[in-house]
């Protein structure tokens, strides 16, 4: 019988196992991995460990997220994740914060798409009553022009005939969909 052969290249790197609380907030394998990355950045695992970084660190941690914080959004953020303003931040924390900036950052972007599907690919809009009559006909529905003309209306901040950007996401925010 042949002898066994040896694996020289030595066990495969530990790889982090995937945190239950990010599961819990319903963040993706990649996103916490992306979280995660951006959090090791800044920690000095000789001087303060594996989960733990600098208070002082926050701001540029969420930078490398693709967030930029204002000195306000990074002070209400310290508040809160460090009350004690002991100067320092553990991955957890950090974890549960980010987690809500990427999804507000995801519904942002299915507001951004749905607009531009009303609007037609126009991304600065406004939604008019062309728009609507185009959307109900590839939909097969039989509106009337009062009809739409009255949603527009509806949505409309100013009671007008035409939709924004910001009056669309109030009235996805009133369904209930944001």
């Amino acid at each position: 019988m042949p002898p066994k052969k040896r694996n020289t290249a030595g066990p495969p790197p530990k790889k982090k196992p995937r945190v239950k609380l990010a599961q819990n907030l319903s963040l993706s394998t990649e996103e916490e991995q992306e979280v995660r990355n951006a959090f090791e950045y800044f920690t000095d695992p000789k001087e303060l460990g594996d989960d733990i970084i600098q208070a002082k660190n926050l701001k540029k941690a969420f930078s490398a997220l693709g967030f930029n914080l204002s000195p306000g959004d990074a002070r209400d953020i310290l508040k809160t994740i460090d009350p004690d303003d002991e100067g320092f931040i553990t991955y957890e924390l950090f974890l549960e914060v980010a987690a809500m900036k990427i999804k507000d950052r995801d519904k942002k972007e299915e507001v951004e798409k749905a607009f531009s599907l009303f609007t037609g690919g126009d991304d600065e809009g406004p939604i008019t009553l062309q728009h609507l009559r185009k959307v109900a006909k590839v939909l097969n529905e039989n509106v009337s022009d009062d009809t739409l003309k009255d949603m527009l209306r509806e949505a409309s901040a100013g009671g007008g005939m035409d939709v924004n950007k910001r009056d669309f996401e109030d009235v996805m925010k009133r369904a209930g969909i944001l």
